[in-house]
């Protein structure tokens, strides 16, 4: 049997309708065609409900006889109960039975023919009452890691750690200074505060930015400050609790949101809670088994054998399931939670959110929405969210009322994959539509986008680092800066919430950490670089079709990507008025190579967004165009 012979395509509506994830207690229906040359006894669809491993088996109708194919279909109700489905076909033959599923577990789409049990397509079943916040969904975030963004006045040695050094030039490289057991004995700081964040609110703002994600700001002994001390004071170094409400009150007034990273997992071994060194004025748990907090951690052999991140013994984990520290963190009169809600703190990101329960997430996120409903709760997860398993459980981040958004790893790695030229077009067209289909539309809407971050390489040093050696630096530099603004313009024009890491718009470098946290390089950025991100800064917020606009991901040469951003009717895709529009995004990989490429499109002229000058006429609904290596470009239809 030819694999062509049997067919069913998830991401067509002829085969499964509707598109993607479907809501509690909705119909899909599911459509297979089989050549009519085989006798075919039955059509079955196994289906099988995640959360009980409940395995249902529905024979299909035959409904259509056309163009040498027999068509089966069946409707199937979702459980009222989010969770995922997953199905795969089994047809019965007069001389035996063959199977049809994906054709592997990461990529839906098309499948193929198997002899036995194939890897199954999935369906996610949310609660579609819940909505994540229409502001974030229109969002442009900037990341900061505050000690080295800009520092504000004088450094006050006298609030840095005791274990700190201080750099005396801002353009220092960062390092980790450590013993011979690679534990860090010194960290270095380099003085960036909160004040320093105010100051630059008004370029913060030019870059068309609309929400502020802070590493973490309460004390610690760390610059990073992963190492909470105590999760009621912000680190004497950054600043005060004023200085964090000067900081919402002024960003507010510019229409910026801020948000903090919320370190729940682990605390510090340095810490009001823990204090192994004993240099808090409390009765820790490492001192004694009376301590208030003892049961907050898990001890294998009191007190120096414990649970902690990844076996780093200054960083303890937390016992999430301990009600006292539930109610610490949550609601208690005085909880974490509520005192930064009291000063304006709507917005969190919960560093390792697979290591919180999701019980614990759906608290906070309870907590938030009771406060402010436009609160905003973001996961790091790094993997496809909605199928993501952590320590043995099915996770239900994106089922409704647990998270609101993850930071988009995987769109990250495909983009990366695509420039490195491990992947093709066709790759990404495939693994990106799967990703729309696996989320609900209000969460890919909602996903945090990066190029770069605090815990992977910068995007320029990642690019440059793909490029054959024998290029020259300067040819080298030309390529990497059309890369980066291909990459960018994609960022921007994608659905979701597209993130600029601090430094990156001025031409930052660095790999692995520390590298990747160098200092904001104030006064020496590439000026061009950086009026290229405050420009489609300005075009994301001038076009409403680049935030909520439908979305289609398409791929005609191995080389060549693009998608398709559009509102007709006046309603964008949540239903919502806004101005009708059509823009392509294009981009050719290729460093050597001009490709032409010819697209099905609405006639009319086409416009350049950069160059407005350069105008395409459709001829026949069909736009042919050439882009020449490594270039990019955004057209919009001409009214």
């Amino acid at each position: 049997m030819r694999q062509k012979d049997v067919y069913h395509n998830s991401f067509e509506q002829t085969y499964r309708e509707p598109f993607g994830a479907a809501p509690k207690g909705s119909n899909v229906t599911l459509t297979i065609d089989v050549l009519d040359h085989f006798q075919v006894s039955h059509v079955m669809l196994h289906y099988i409900l995640d959360r009980t491993d409940d395995e249902r088996i529905k024979e299909m109708d035959l409904y259509s006889e056309e163009h040498h194919y027999n068509s089966y279909e069946t409707t199937i109700k979702m459980p009222d109960d989010p969770q995922l489905i997953w199905y795969f076909f089994q047809i019965i033959l007069e001389d035996g039975t063959i199977y049809y599923g994906r054709e592997n577990i990461f990529e839906s789409g098309e499948g193929r023919v198997y002899d036995h049990i194939p890897p199954s397509w999935q369906i996610t079943v949310y609660d579609h009452e819940y909505e994540t916040p229409d502001w974030w969904k229109n969002a442009t975030m900037y990341q900061i890691f505050p000690d080295r963004f800009y520092a504000a006045g004088e450094i006050d040695m006298s609030k840095a750690p005791k274990t700190s050094l201080m750099h005396s030039h801002w353009e220092n490289d960062p390092v980790y200074i450590r013993n011979e057991r690679g534990e860090v004995i010194r960290w270095d700081f380099f003085g960036g505060n909160l004040q320093g964040i105010i100051e630059k609110l008004d370029y913060i703002q030019s870059l068309g930015v609309t929400v502020i994600y802070l590493n973490p700001i309460f004390e610690a002994e760390s610059n990073h400050r992963y190492d909470t001390g105590d999760y009621h004071t912000v680190d004497r170094l950054l600043g005060s609790e004023e200085d964090l409400e000067q900081l919402i009150k002024e960003a507010a007034d510019r229409n910026i949101e801020i948000m903090l990273d919320g370190v729940f997992s682990h605390t510090g071994s340095n810490s009001i809670y823990f204090n192994r060194e004993g240099q808090y004025d409390s009765l820790g748990a490492y001192q004694s088994k009376e301590s208030p907090y003892y049961t907050w951690y898990k001890f294998y052999n009191y007190p120096n054998e414990y649970e902690a991140w990844w076996g780093v013994g200054t960083l303890p984990t937390l016992n999430k399931e301990n009600e006292d520290y539930q109610n610490f963190l949550i609601h208690n009169k005085d909880s974490v939670i509520k005192t930064w809600q009291k000063s304006g703190m709507k917005h969190w990101r919960l560093d390792v959110a697979d290591e919180l329960t999701d019980d614990l997430i759906k608290q906070i996120n309870t907590q938030l929405k009771k406060y402010d409903k436009s609160s905003v709760l973001l996961g790091e997860v790094w993997e496809d969210a909605s199928n993501k398993t952590s320590y043995g459980k099915r996770r239900d981040y994106f089922l409704g009322g647990v998270l609101d958004s993850v930071m988009n790893y995987p769109l990250r790695r495909i983009m990366l994959d695509f420039m490195k030229g491990d992947v093709d077009a066709y790759f990404v067209d495939r693994r990106l539509t799967t990703l729309s289909e696996h989320y609900p539309k209000q969460y890919f809407y909602a996903l945090m986008n990066m190029l770069s971050s605090h815990d992977v390489e910068r995007i320029k040093t990642m690019l440059e680092g793909y490029l054959p050696d024998h290029y020259s630096q300067k040819h080298k530099d030309d390529l990497v800066d059309r890369q980066v603004r291909a990459l960018s313009l994609w960022l921007y024009a994608f659905p979701g919430v597209p993130s600029l890491y601090y430094g990156d718009e001025a031409g930052l470098t660095g790999g692995a950490d520390p590298d990747n946290r160098k200092p904001y390089p104030w006064e020496r950025e590439d000026q061009d670089l950086l009026s290229w991100y405050k420009k489609i800064g300005e075009w994301r917020r001038e076009h409403t079709a680049l935030r909520t606009g439908n979305w289609k991901s398409f791929s005609f040469h191995g080389d060549v990507y693009g998608f398709e951003r559009w509102i007709t009717n006046e309603v964008d895709a949540f239903g919502e008025k806004a101005p009708d529009e059509q823009i392509i995004y294009l981009m050719n990989r290729n460093h050597q190579e001009k490709i032409s490429v010819s697209l099905s499109v609405t006639k009319g002229k086409w416009q350049h967004t950069e160059n407005k000058k350069r105008i395409f006429k459709a001829k026949k609904g069909d736009l042919t165009l050439d882009l020449e290596p490594c270039e990019s470009m955004l057209l919009r239809l001409m009214k």
